[in-house]
């Protein structure tokens, strides 16, 4: 298992010079420029004034000098400067990132729980009401757009029952406190986890359905095991087989997901860094943003792989 995962990191990482190629290229040719999000008109004096100004940031040089000028700054730690608050990059990451990580971690338990449990008892009592009702739930949850139930939950809980704040980590008045914290969090984590949740609702059920099938459930009953032994015991191990790759794979689609989130509630995250610097066109914050995520798909796939190999003893990476 150890010579395994040393080869998928160093398979990773070519994978990912790949992806920084293509990624600075596309940022790089796309229309606008930072130069005119950064300037004041009232104090721009004209075309010598933003030449002077792309000498500085180096953006009059070929886009290949300056992936490899990027890449150098990557090497060393800082994944380059801001454009605008010339602040290492890393730095404004990080700053963000434990809010962001909060908030889909938060999504990502709720939807797994809640969803693993809302198939497994659908699977146990199929074609019941309760299967029904949750199989017309999951399906309203997996096509209606998120924005569209943070706008019903604003509407609802903050704006009509002032129940839970509208915005923001915690109240700027009383500073930080955990209470605090998690009164914020509820909704917009709740609100991330709905896509999610029904998605996991869905696969739960089908999982645990063809596991109740399978000839070793029968053969369990047919020894006169209880019923909840047969579940607990040989269903619901199995069933969560699949539900390792989903629930490892989701973690990407989340860090996505939580961009609007953040921006809706005013979460303080890596999702709405992003917003801001695409509207300041601050390529460098953008390219450590889109380093990170990437990383993070590549590793949650090999996340799901150890998962997986710890969890059915009949899978075995050999080293």
């Amino acid at each position: 298992m150890r010579k395994y995962i040393i080869r998928r990191v160093l398979i990773s990482l070519p994978m990912l010079l790949g992806i920084s190629i293509i990624t600075f290229t596309f940022i790089n040719l796309a229309p606008g420029d930072p130069i005119s999000a950064m300037i004041d008109p009232e104090e721009f004096q004209g075309l010598e004034d933003a030449q002077a100004m792309r000498e500085s940031l180096g953006l009059d040089r070929p886009i290949p000098v300056r992936y490899v000028l990027w890449l150098r700054e990557v090497l060393q730690g800082n994944f380059g400067y801001s454009y605008m608050s010339r602040r290492p990059v890393l730095d404004i990451i990080m700053d963000r990132m434990l809010a962001t990580l909060e908030l889909t971690t938060s999504g990502l338990v709720i939807a797994t729980i809640l969803g693993t449990i809302f198939g497994i008892i659908a699977a146990l009592r199929q074609y019941s009401a309760y299967d029904y009702t949750l199989s017309i739930a999951s399906l309203f949850g997996i096509s209606i757009p998120t924005f569209f139930f943070a706008l019903v939950a604003l509407y609802i809980f903050s704006l009509k029952l002032h129940w839970i704040p509208s915005y923001g980590m915690y109240n700027a008045a009383e500073g930080f406190t955990i209470l605090g914290n998690l009164h914020h969090l509820i909704m917009p984590a709740f609100v991330l986890s709905i896509d999610s949740m029904s998605g996991n609702t869905r696969y739960a059920r089908t999982a645990m359905l063809e596991v109740l099938n399978a000839d070793y459930v029968t053969t369990a009953r047919a020894k006169g095991l209880a019923e909840y032994v047969v579940i607990s015991r040989h269903a619901f191990r199995n069933a969560l087989l699949p539900m390792i790759t989903i629930t490892t794979l989701r973690l990407p689609g989340l860090i996505g997901g939580a961009i609007l989130i953040e921006t809706m509630f005013s979460w303080p995250g890596m999702g709405l860094l992003s917003i801001k610097s695409i509207t300041n066109r601050d390529y460098p914050i953008l390219m450590g943003l889109t380093f990170f995520s990437a990383t993070l798909v590549l590793y949650a796939n090999l996340l799901a792989d150890i998962l997986y190999a710890y969890a059915d003893p009949r899978i075995r990476v050999q080293d």
